[in-house]
């Protein structure tokens, strides 16, 4: 990598730790995640730099993509500055042991590693762009009510959902030594699919140990419920996130390093719920 895109990379890296460190400030943790879900493709930190920069943006291409969808980008647009990953491949010698026939002769042995290395580039948003139009929506079940929803994720979830009344102050909690799902039965029934979809997470994807990790298990927890929830549009107002800031203790790194586990676990969550839903629906409608 040259010295002066080396520099670039490390300015970008100032930003991603910038921007997260402004989340946390302001408080706009819950608005970042509504943020992320239009950007299911692209890694935690580039989600970072594209909030940093356009908070507004909901669909983000290079220069040529667009071109490929019939758009332009608008004369004096400003891009969005990401980083592209490129692949790098290294040859590293390895020296073995001394030839049986001469002594002074050693097998040499190549070993091909491949790293990663990354370099700035530009996206656009698609409000910075004219042409075409281009289908781009995430509220999918608006002609869903939650009820039908709700159904779904209990016959979804592999271990047993209950609604009973439950005496301490919650809305439900997941037994791992039970090996199931309860629900408070007084609840609406959209606050039961965001419980659910809260015990569902920590049921499928939580591996941290509770005891030790409690803060990092519920923020982990809480933030990819949320996103899978809002991707459906649900409301899940009952979730609140800046509680964030007390647990961070100025330390952005586990932050990041959170921040990706929780983008990719939901999007998995995503995807699994989305291909099984609609598929339900496409077979109830026939």
């Amino acid at each position: 990598m040259k010295k002066k895109d080396n520099n670039k990379t490390k300015e970008l890296y100032k930003k991603i730790v910038d921007g997260i460190q402004n989340i946390i400030d302001s408080g706009e943790y819950q608005k970042f995640l509504k943020f992320s879900k239009y950007f299911r493709n692209y890694s935690f930190n580039n989600i970072i730099l594209i909030f940093s920069q356009m908070e507004d943006a909901t669909y983000v291409a290079g220069f040529k993509a667009w071109q490929t969808m019939g758009r332009k980008i608008k004369k004096g647009e400003r891009g969005i500055q990401i980083m592209y990953p490129l692949k790098r491949k290294h040859i590293v010698k390895i020296k073995g042991q001394e030839s049986l026939l001469d002594k002074n002769e050693e097998n040499v042995n190549e070993k091909t590693v491949e790293y990663l290395t990354y370099r700035p580039t530009y996206v656009y948003d698609i409000s910075q762009t004219t042409g075409n139009e281009i289908l781009v929506g995430m509220k999918r079940l608006e002609t869903n009510n939650k009820s039908e929803f709700f159904e779904f994720l209990k016959n979804y979830s592999k271990y047993p959902v209950l609604e009973k009344s439950i005496s301490r102050n919650s809305f439900g909690y997941w037994s791992p030594t039970n090996q199931h799902i309860v629900l408070e039965k007084t609840l609406s029934i959209d606050d039961k699919v965001s419980t659910l979809l809260h015990e569902l997470t920590h049921a499928l994807y939580d591996d941290f140990d509770y005891k030790e990790n409690r803060d990092l298990s519920e923020i982990f927890v809480e933030s990819v419920a949320y996103i899978v929830a809002d991707f459906f549009d649900l409301d899940t107002s009952m979730c609140s996130f800046d509680y964030i800031t007390k647990w961070s203790n100025g330390d952005l790194k586990p932050i990041l390093e959170l921040g990706n586990k929780v983008q990719k676990t939901a999007n998995d969550f995503i995807n699994k719920l989305e291909k099984e839903f609609y598929n339900d629906n496409i077979k109830i409608a026939i």
